[in-house]
């Protein structure tokens, strides 16, 4: 039988596609574009995003009206909203929760869905979707923070970490398949081993372990569980890109404490401090949340002061999302929505010209850049300050294949991107 998958939302919804492609194929399942059933993988962090998952549903329901192909629908959205999915979507076949995803292919075949079978030999414990050189390592599931704005606890769980071996064994794995470029994930990896007896640091030193021309890149760092000695481990090793991404949300201590985020304002300031002290060409990326329920212009003014002041290389900005269930829709003060999409604009108007500025500190550097595809006439790609699908791009000028690591030298910026020469053979070709 043929199947598709559609993924939606962050990276480690991406990742979990993966590993019920590789349950399907595994089972003797075809992935293809025209299938005859399809899998969409839903996000449900905020209304929007849960929004977003329900259009793509229709969309495909809609799709099939003068065909048989059925439709499953997993992910988020089920683990949020599952007993009432049922009435609101009639037009789905079957709703699959994260409790079922490692059975996924006996789930299908018990409900019919899945008439026939092709033979298969699904040894790789992953049916990757990004090209190589570059994917993903989830090394946990779940989140013990409970910020009072965040649904991820009660769609997710608590936390639970993979084995170091599991998790080294794969990287093995992915590494003799072509993957060079890990970007390290969950939902926040600096609690990763808490329920182990271990913790990030020794999971890190167990993969640079792995001999190999590799790099590795961390994201969704809690600000409360970076320390020294973690710090030190990125600048000591090379393959650790000199990249700390680290939401910090907000500034100021009143609305940190009304978020749970369990720092202060002068935390993070010698946090930076710190960092940009041991690891002066360190890119920093973070995210923060405008109009949370109580912000007044003063403290939203602060907060525009501390991100003018912190400098971060790269900048996410979110209105804040009242979600049904969480301790902060029930707060008192919110904001309107008036309010919060202006405060939105001032400080992406204000991360441009940061942006912009710590960009232009790079021309004249060498570097890496990974080649991804092409846009007109160009080919784009990354280096590796720059994270997929979060951060600017990488325009290049040279010759070069998709999927190569070259190096190269950035010779101009743009406002988040860069342009990159390539060097060596062809390097001079435009």
């Amino acid at each position: 039988m043929k199947y598709k998958v559609i993924s939606l939302g962050c990276p480690k919804n991406l990742v979990d596609s993966e590993y019920l492609a590789h349950r399907l194929d595994a089972a003797g399942h075809v992935l293809a574009e025209e299938a005859d059933l399809v899998i969409v993988n839903t996000c449900a962090f905020i209304t929007d995003a849960a929004k977003e998952s329900i259009d793509v549903i229709l969309q495909e329901a809609g799709q099939r009206s003068d065909s048989p192909r059925k439709l499953v629908v997993t992910g988020c959205l089920v683990e949020r909203y599952g007993k009432k999915l049922p009435e609101l979507l009639p037009e789905v076949d079957l709703f699959v929760g994260r409790s079922s995803y490692n059975r996924i292919d006996s789930v299908v075949d018990e409900t019919g869905l899945f008439a026939e079978k092709d033979s298969s030999d699904a040894a790789f414990p992953r049916r990757v979707f990004t090209q190589p050189p570059s994917t993903y390592l989830k090394i946990q599931e779940g989140c013990d923070n409970r910020c009072s704005y965040c649904t991820i606890p009660s769609i997710r769980g608590s936390l639970r970490s993979r084995a170091v071996e599991e998790i080294a064994d794969e990287f093995r794995s992915l590494l003799e398949n072509g993957f060079k470029e890990f970007t390290i994930i969950g939902q926040d990896i600096t609690s990763y081993g808490r329920d182990r007896g271990t913790d990030l640091k020794q999971l890190l030193r167990r993969l640079l372990d792995v001999p190999g021309d590799y790099f590795v890149r961390l994201l969704y760092l809690h600000p409360r569980g970076v320390d020294d000695a973690l710090i030190e481990l990125v600048a000591d090793d090379a393959r650790i890109i000199n990249y700390f991404d680290l939401p910090v949300q907000h500034s100021e201590d009143r609305i940190l404490t009304l978020m749970k985020r369990g720092y202060t304002k002068a935390d993070l300031d010698r946090l930076f401090e710190k960092i940009r002290a041991r690891m002066p060409d360190a890119a920093l990326r973070t995210t923060v949340i405008v109009g949370f329920p109580g912000e007044t212009e003063e403290e939203f003014s602060a907060l525009a002061e501390a991100v003018r002041r912190w400098q971060f290389d790269n900048l996410g900005a979110f209105v804040y999302s009242r979600e049904e269930g969480t301790h902060a829709a029930r707060l008192k003060g919110h904001v309107r929505k008036s309010i919060k999409r202006e405060r939105l604009q001032r400080i992406m108007e204000m991360q441009n010209t940061i942006s912009r500025a710590r960009l232009k500190r790079l021309i004249g550097q060498p570097t890496k850049v990974i080649v991804e595809g092409q846009e007109g006439d160009r080919m784009v790609g990354r280096i590796p300050l720059q994270a997929p699908d979060v951060d600017g791009l990488a325009f290049i000028r040279g010759t070069c294949t998709v999927g190569e690591i070259r190096e190269g030298m950035i010779v101009d910026t743009l406002d988040y991107d860069v342009i990159v020469q390539l060097g060596g053979e062809n390097g001079t070709d435009t």
